[in-house]
C-alpha cells in the first residue's frame, strides 16, 4: 500500500447505488439515510418494482434480474467515486468515513468479505472478515456490497462487460448471485486485491421484510456458489492463500 497521505474521498464526489425489490421501506430508510449522510446523487435500481420518492434517480426494470442491477445503476454518474449498499443495512457516518477513508488505497474497499482457503472450490471453505472485527484493512478476494462497499467509477464502469460474468452461465435457473464475479473483475482489473477497512459501528441491520425471498435463502445457494467460484478460479482469478498452497503442495 502507498504510504503517502491522501485525503478521504469528499462528500460530493460519491454517488450511491442500490437495488430495490422486495424490501420497499428498507430501501426507502437507506435512500433517507445516505442522504443525511451527505450524499447527494442516489441511484435506486428497482427491479419491477415501485421507484423510491427520495432517490435522486430512480431506473425502472421492467423485471427481477437480481443484484446485478446494483452494477449497472451508476453507470451514467460523473461522480469520481461510488458506493453500492443493500437494503438490508443502514449505513452509519462511521462506515461511511471508513470507506472514504480508505478507498484511495484500494482497489474497492468494504465492510465485509473473505478469503478462500484452498484448493478454491467450496464457497463456504473461507475465513469470514467484518469491519468490527478487524483493526487495520484486510486484503480479501471476496467483497460483499450488503454493508457497504465503495470503489473509483472508472473501474465501476468496466465490471459489468468483464468476461467473470460468464460465470453465471453454469448457475441453475432463477438463482440470482454476483459477488464473486464482481470480486474477480475488480482483481483481473487492477491485479490487486480489495480490502474490508475497520469500522467499530460501521452499519446498522434493519428488519426484513421479506425473509423468503432473501438471496441467501435460495436453494443450495452455497452450491450454486461453489460452482461460480470454480468456474472463476479455472479461467485465471487467483487467490490470496494461492501461492501459500502451492508451497504446500511441492513439500
Amino acid at each position: 500500500m502507498d504510504r503517502k497521505k491522501r485525503a478521504k474521498a469528499s462528500l460530493k464526489d460519491i454517488c450511491a447505488v442500490l437495488c430495490n425489490y422486495a424490501r420497499p421501506k428498507s430501501a426507502r430508510a437507506c435512500v433517507k439515510r445516505l442522504l443525511k449522510l451527505g450524499i447527494t446523487e442516489v441511484i435506486v435500481w428497482n427491479n419491477g418494482t415501485k421507484p423510491i420518492p427520495e432517490a435522486t434517480k430512480n431506473i425502472v426494470n421492467p423485471e427481477n434480474i437480481g443484484p446485478i442491477g446494483k452494477h449497472l445503476g451508476a453507470l451514467n454518474t460523473t461522480k469520481p467515486y461510488v458506493l453500492i449498499i443493500d437494503d438490508d443495512y443502514l449505513l452509519t457516518k462511521s462506515g461511511l468515513d471508513a470507506l472514504r477513508k480508505w478507498v484511495p488505497y484500494y482497489p474497492a474497499v468494504a465492510q465485509q468479505g473473505s478469503r478462500f482457503k484452498p484448493p478454491f472450490k467450496q464457497y463456504g471453505k473461507r475465513d469470514l472478515y467484518l469491519s468490527q472485527k478487524v483493526k487495520s484493512p484486510q486484503k480479501v478476494d471476496l467483497v460483499m456490497p450488503n454493508k457497504g462497499m465503495m470503489l473509483r467509477t472508472d473501474l465501476y464502469k468496466l465490471i459489468p462487460d468483464h468476461w467473470a460474468w460468464g460465470a453465471l452461465k453454469v448457475l441453475s435457473p432463477k438463482i440470482f448471485t454476483t459477488d464473486l464475479s464482481a470480486s474477480c473483475a475488480i482483481w483481473d482489473l487492477t491485479k490487486k486485491h480489495p480490502a474490508v477497512v475497520p469500522a467499530a459501528n460501521g452499519f446498522e441491520p434493519l428488519p426484513d421484510e421479506a425473509p423468503k425471498k432473501a438471496l441467501r435463502r435460495q436453494k443450495n445457494i452455497f452450491h450454486e456458489k461453489s460452482k461460480v467460484l470454480r468456474w472463476l478460479v479455472a479461467h485465471g482469478w487467483k487467490m490470496i492463500n494461492a501461492k501459500e498452497s502451492k508451497v504446500k503442495v511441492k513439500r
